[in-house]
């Protein structure tokens, strides 16, 4: 009887140390809506881009258009450049960090979202700090998109508050709940709109009506967003991919995302189950991470009635998933976080849900 107490207890504290012992993953409860049907069988048709364009260029990760008229986009390597309708290429500025989102405010003004300096300001001739990296004593963990509401107010989102740039893996891995949209209204001034979000990310806002929609990546769901109140409604979920950066046309009235990669099954199930996926963690340890879903360049637009009207899915290939959309000169522009360069696309016509 003794020898069994004894293996009992052997037994207990081998699994609570592949549980919670050093290494462990600080897994989290997430439950999800599964992929929609009516979507997935959406899925099956691939879209040819138009063409691909300065694959020289590396981590596009937010394409913007500016109120002059031209294209801004934030590179790996700090740079902000910006391309004219003429098709050239201009270096604007460089950050000094690693720009993600970038938005214009009402006088023209450019921000940034920084993920390693924090929320940015150019003033034409150098970047004015609005809110600092915790790395500069700031309160941004994972400074990730904005957007510029008409009076002024920046919407911002703060991904994650356990991890940072370049551990988006792991924060996925753990279902990571901790990203928070935030209001700022000035340097050093900022109010928590909403908080306990599965790595929130893209945002964008309709300069018409002033409601923003705003992407919880992890959980593959758009959201809709009172700026006055906080207040959060689900605008559509189940998506086929994992939401990244967002961009509202005001031509069309539609809000397109950038999906990086479809959903992976397996993977969403463990999500529910955070004890197994302590368990899981420790052989992807040992043996590696699994095959990723495909990701090919991938984009859905959404009316704001929550009807994805159309989905713009290009042909699979070696390269990384795009994390930017948006819509430019009559084409729909798309790029990435560890991509090169840029994949256009020509924006669907068509106006029934199961037009692609």
């Amino acid at each position: 009887m003794r020898i069994i107490a004894i293996i009992v207890a052997v037994l207990a504290v081998i699994l609570g140390l592949a549980l919670y012992g050093p290494g462990s993953i600080a897994a989290m409860r997430l439950e999800l809506e599964p992929t929609q049907d009516a979507l997935l069988a959406r899925m099956g048709e691939v879209t040819e881009p138009l063409r691909e364009e300065r694959t020289d260029l590396h981590g596009a990760e937010d394409v913007e258009p500016g109120p002059d008229g031209n294209l801004y986009t934030s590179l790996a390597d700090g740079r902000i450049m910006m391309r004219t309708p003429q098709g050239a290429w201009l270096d604007v500025a460089n950050t000094g960090g690693r720009p993600l989102g970038l938005a214009f405010g009402p006088e023209g003004d450019l921000f940034v979202a920084d993920a390693l300096r924090g929320l940015l300001r150019w003033d034409g001739q150098d970047w004015e700090v609005w809110l600092a990296d915790r790395s500069e004593g700031g309160p941004l963990v994972f400074t990730d998109d904005l957007t510029v509401l008409e009076d002024g107010r920046i919407i911002l989102t703060d991904a994650s508050l356990r991890h940072g740039y370049g551990d988006h893996m792991m924060s996925f891995l753990e279902a990571d709940q901790t990203g928070r949209i935030l209001s700022v209204t000035a340097p050093g001034e900022y109010s928590v709109l909403a908080e306990g979000l599965a790595f929130i990310n893209g945002v964008d806002h309709d300069p018409e009506t002033g409601t923003v929609y705003v992407n919880e990546t992890w959980a593959g769901r758009i959201w809709t967003l009172n700026p006055d109140s906080g207040a959060m409604s689900v605008l559509v979920d189940g998506l086929p991919g994992y939401p990244d950066n967002l961009d509202f046309d005001p031509a069309s009235g539609l809000i397109w995302s950038a999906l990086p990669s479809l959903r992976s099954a397996e993977l969403d199930a463990l999500h529910g189950k955070p004890l197994l996926k302590r368990l899981v963690w420790r052989l992807l340890q040992i043996n590696g991470l699994p095959d990723l879903p495909d990701r090919p360049p991938l984009a859905v637009a959404v009316t704001p009635q929550s009807e994805v009207r159309h989905i713009v899915q290009g042909p699979v290939s070696p390269a990384d998933g795009v994390t930017g959309v948006t819509v430019w000169n009559d084409e729909l522009w798309m790029s990435g976080l560890d991509r090169d360069g840029f994949t256009i696309f020509a924006i669907p016509n068509s106006a029934g849900p199961g037009d692609g």
